[in-house]
């Protein structure tokens, strides 16, 4: 299939998926001009499925040895973040909804790794230098503080999650996701209420590494 021919097929999915947010929490959330940045997100994250597209566009696991290269569970409560790959490269205050700074992966059996979820990251000093008084936010949503020190050991941050790829029943800015585990072998069960947008099912998902 060549690229002109999969311009209408990639035209309906954003359409479906702009149908989409206005389903569930989003539409709590968001008017017309924040679901479009959503669906910008998707169109711009949807190859990273596969982790060998992360690489080639400069994303990455953390180095060995330091926390944030570990598959980040939730410490009060069930579920999980997952493990993190973050391009350096975007680590600025320009924010944009296409480009997220981190991409976060579920580990899955035989080593496979799903994309669930985007960060959104900027050190705290150097906003607070550029927008002083102000937070970030994206999609109509404050990114959340993180002072050092910090568990991650990391400078202090500002971050937002959205969880574009797997439906998160805390919400779709959550920082965990009770559907997520960093046990490979754990099925993914959620016995509360799921009122939360199907991304699941509208976003196809490749569950390979290599693809």
């Amino acid at each position: 299939m060549t690229r002109r021919s999969l311009r209408p097929l990639t035209a309906t999915l954003v359409a479906l998926l702009l149908g989409s947010l206005t389903l569930g929490s989003v539409s709590a959330h968001g008017d017309p001009a924040e679901r479009r940045d959503l669906a910008r997100a998707w169109a711009g994250t949807l190859r990273f499925q596969s982790t060998r597209q992360a690489e080639k566009a400069g994303y990455g696991p953390f180095p060995a040895g330091v926390p944030l290269n570990e598959c980040i569970t939730n410490p009060a409560g069930p579920g999980a973040m997952g493990f993190h790959w973050i391009n350096g490269d975007l680590l600025t205050t320009d924010l944009d909804p296409a480009r997220p700074q981190v991409l976060v992966y579920a580990p899955e059996r035989h080593g496979r790794l799903d994309l669930v979820a985007l960060e959104y990251v900027v050190f705290k000093d150097a906003w607070d230098s550029a927008h002083p008084g102000t937070k970030p936010s994206l999609f109509g949503e404050a990114f959340k503080e993180t002072l050092a020190p910090n568990p991650y050991d990391i400078p202090a941050f500002y971050a937002l999650h959205v969880w574009l790829y797997r439906a998160n029943p805390a919400g779709l800015f959550a920082p965990f996701n009770p559907r997520v585990s960093c046990d490979p072998g754990r099925r993914r069960v959620w016995t509360g209420s799921d009122t939360d947008t199907q991304f699941d099912v509208l976003v196809p998902t490749r569950r390979s590494t290599s693809s």
